[in-house]
């Protein structure tokens, strides 16, 4: 099947084509399509779209489904393909997902081309669930909603014979990623010390400035077993929280899902979604939090430990901060309100957690 260029491509015919390939869906006729721009803002590598169906007969079929496409963004596209995104995702959604102990959406279609292009077909899960606001930042409820998610999928994944079967999920100092991703946090020093003085804090800057020349060895450090599967982007435009009232969590966006240590997902969602009064007062207490949960199921883990590999985690995610004011286009002013966040957020983290340390051990 051809995969849509974009969006706009995304036609009646093209859908029914597809969704004919799933016992599900054989025999189906859509009646009328229409196709909302959803990622604005809120997707850095791909382009959304929610899809709204009018089916031709009366069954048990969904009203909307979320079509999942590449971003249309040359330096978004550029990293995304150099690191392999796409068909990371895809794999996830093809191989593990339906195993997964996460809530995540239902996956219709899925294809991969030679040429890196995908699309993915998944659920709607807005009827159940209402999506985070990176912006707004997380409440300490969420929080604790998401850390006992990820404590549970992480046990299970715990140093899995499993994982090493996965030959579609890198670890973090892959050979593609330690020839990209110094590069894009150099390529953001010199706008942050010119262009951010006045919204990031002076000492975060001189860390900053500190990990430059080893911003390598903090991707070792980071790369560090024990390895679980991490989801590895668990910001909180990736994260649904349930309408009705339980604690149930759902995650989106496998695309940079990797082989590493479990309290980088921790590190990322509490260092770059979360308000800084609650970050700071509480980062503490969410690690153990989370190795309370790893210990239902078994598995011991010292706080110790902990605590270094999230500092090291919120080191190395600065480099996320360091690609938004630098390299990739946010899109819209809710991209650049994103991007504020992130950057603010994981600076000020950086001092908060004392993350200099690392570099000074």
């Amino acid at each position: 099947m051809n995969i849509p260029k974009g969006l706009s491509e995304v036609t009646a015919d093209w859908l029914e084509s597809v969704l004919q390939l799933s016992e599900k869906f054989n025999g189906v006729e859509i009646e009328d399509l229409s196709c909302d721009n959803i990622g604005e803002g809120t997707g850095i590598f791909g382009e959304i779209g929610l899809l709204t169906i009018s089916w031709a007969s009366e069954g048990d079929l969904p009203m909307s489904m979320v079509v999942k496409l590449p971003c249309t963004e040359p330096e978004n596209l550029a990293v995304a393909q150099a690191l392999g995104i796409y068909a990371r995702e895809v794999s996830f959604y093809q191989s593990v997902g339906k195993s997964s102990s996460l809530r995540i959406p239902e996956c219709f279609y899925s294809q991969l081309d030679d040429d890196g292009s995908f699309v993915l077909l998944i659920e709607d899960l807005s009827a159940d669930f209402s999506v985070g606001d990176q912006v707004v930042g997380a409440t300490n409820e969420q929080v604790e909603c998401v850390i006992d998610a990820l404590s549970d999928f992480h046990a299970q994944w715990w140093e899995s014979p499993e994982l090493e079967m996965l030959d579609w999920l890198p670890v973090p100092n892959d050979p593609a990623y330690m020839a990209t991703v110094p590069g894009i946090f150099r390529a953001g020093l010199p706008v942050l010390q010119e262009e951010w003085s006045d919204r990031v804090m002076a000492e975060s800057i001189e860390v900053a400035a500190l990990l430059d020349p080893r911003f390598e060895e903090i991707m070792e450090m980071f790369s560090e077993r024990p390895h679980t599967f991490a989801h590895a982007d668990t910001r909180l435009d990736n994260i649904f929280f349930s309408k009705g009232g339980s604690n149930e969590v759902a995650f989106i966006d496998f695309q940079l899902c990797l082989r590493g240590k479990g309290v980088n997902d921790l590190a990322y969602i509490i260092g770059n979604s979360v308000p800084r009064e609650i970050a700071e007062a509480n980062w503490e207490s969410y690690i153990k939090r989370w190795l309370n949960g790893l210990s239902k199921h078994g598995i011991e883990y010292s706080l110790e430990d902990a605590i270094r590999g999230y500092r090291q985690a919120v080191l190395y995610y600065t480099v996320g901060a360091m690609s938004l004011i630098a390299s990739f286009d946010t899109g819209n002013e809710r991209g650049a309100a994103m991007a504020e966040a992130y950057v603010t957020r994981i600076f000020n983290h950086v001092v908060d957690t004392g993350a200099r340390v690392v570099l000074e051990d």
